[in-house]
Protein backbone atom coordinates (compact mmCIF):
# COMPACT_ATOMS: atom_id res chain seq x y z
CA UNK A 1 0.00 0.00 0.00
CA UNK A 2 2.72 2.50 0.57
CA UNK A 3 3.87 0.80 -2.91
CA UNK A 4 2.13 3.61 -4.76
CA UNK A 5 2.66 6.94 -2.94
CA UNK A 6 6.61 5.91 -3.54
CA UNK A 7 6.57 5.88 -6.77
CA UNK A 8 4.33 9.06 -6.98
CA UNK A 9 7.28 11.03 -4.83
CA UNK A 10 10.01 9.66 -7.14
CA UNK A 11 8.16 10.14 -10.44
CA UNK A 12 7.61 14.34 -9.20
CA UNK A 13 11.36 13.98 -7.53
CA UNK A 14 12.48 12.67 -11.63
CA UNK A 15 10.67 15.79 -12.73
CA UNK A 16 12.04 18.30 -10.25
CA UNK A 17 15.54 17.09 -11.07
CA UNK A 18 15.22 17.50 -14.94
CA UNK A 19 13.47 20.86 -14.86
CA UNK A 20 16.47 21.76 -12.34
CA UNK A 21 18.73 20.40 -15.52
CA UNK A 22 17.51 22.73 -17.96
CA UNK A 23 18.34 26.27 -16.42
CA UNK A 24 21.31 25.18 -15.67
CA UNK A 25 22.99 24.28 -18.83
CA UNK A 26 20.86 27.26 -20.01
CA UNK A 27 23.13 29.34 -17.90
CA UNK A 28 26.12 26.86 -18.30
CA UNK A 29 26.13 27.40 -21.92
CA UNK A 30 26.42 30.93 -22.57
CA UNK A 31 28.57 31.56 -20.12
CA UNK A 32 31.06 29.06 -21.20
CA UNK A 33 31.02 30.32 -25.25
CA UNK A 34 31.68 33.95 -23.92
CA UNK A 35 34.84 32.54 -22.06
CA UNK A 36 35.88 31.37 -24.43
CA UNK A 37 35.34 34.27 -26.73
CA UNK A 38 36.39 36.81 -24.91
CA UNK A 39 39.47 35.77 -21.85
CA UNK A 40 38.48 39.26 -20.02
CA UNK A 41 34.84 38.09 -19.25
CA UNK A 42 33.92 37.32 -15.99
CA UNK A 43 31.13 35.30 -14.62
CA UNK A 44 28.40 37.30 -13.17
CA UNK A 45 27.87 36.63 -9.56
CA UNK A 46 24.40 35.80 -10.01
CA UNK A 47 24.83 32.55 -12.50
CA UNK A 48 27.46 31.36 -9.96
CA UNK A 49 24.74 31.30 -6.88
CA UNK A 50 21.91 30.56 -8.98
CA UNK A 51 23.81 27.15 -10.78
CA UNK A 52 25.17 26.86 -7.23
CA UNK A 53 21.61 25.93 -6.05
CA UNK A 54 20.03 23.80 -9.04
CA UNK A 55 23.23 21.64 -8.61
CA UNK A 56 22.42 21.20 -5.19
CA UNK A 57 18.74 20.38 -6.12
CA UNK A 58 19.59 18.16 -8.35
CA UNK A 59 21.78 16.23 -5.64
CA UNK A 60 19.03 16.39 -2.97
CA UNK A 61 16.92 14.64 -5.52
CA UNK A 62 19.41 12.33 -6.66
CA UNK A 63 19.97 11.33 -2.77
CA UNK A 64 16.20 11.21 -2.08
CA UNK A 65 15.26 9.14 -5.24
CA UNK A 66 18.39 6.67 -4.21
CA UNK A 67 17.23 6.43 -0.72
CA UNK A 68 13.63 5.71 -1.78
CA UNK A 69 14.44 2.92 -3.97
CA UNK A 70 16.56 1.01 -1.36
CA UNK A 71 13.16 1.46 1.13
CA UNK A 72 11.33 0.13 -1.54
CA UNK A 73 13.26 -2.61 -2.52
CA UNK A 74 14.16 -3.79 1.30
CA UNK A 75 10.09 -4.25 1.56
CA UNK A 76 9.52 -6.04 -1.25
CA UNK A 77 12.50 -7.90 -0.10
CA UNK A 78 10.76 -8.91 3.74
CA UNK A 79 7.59 -9.07 1.73
CA UNK A 80 8.99 -12.39 -0.27
CA UNK A 81 9.85 -13.77 2.83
Amino acid sequence: MLLKPVAVMMKKLSLLRLFSCLPLIAIIIPDVTELIINNQFKLPFFHIISGAMLIVTIVICTLVIRYLKKQQQVKMQYQQV
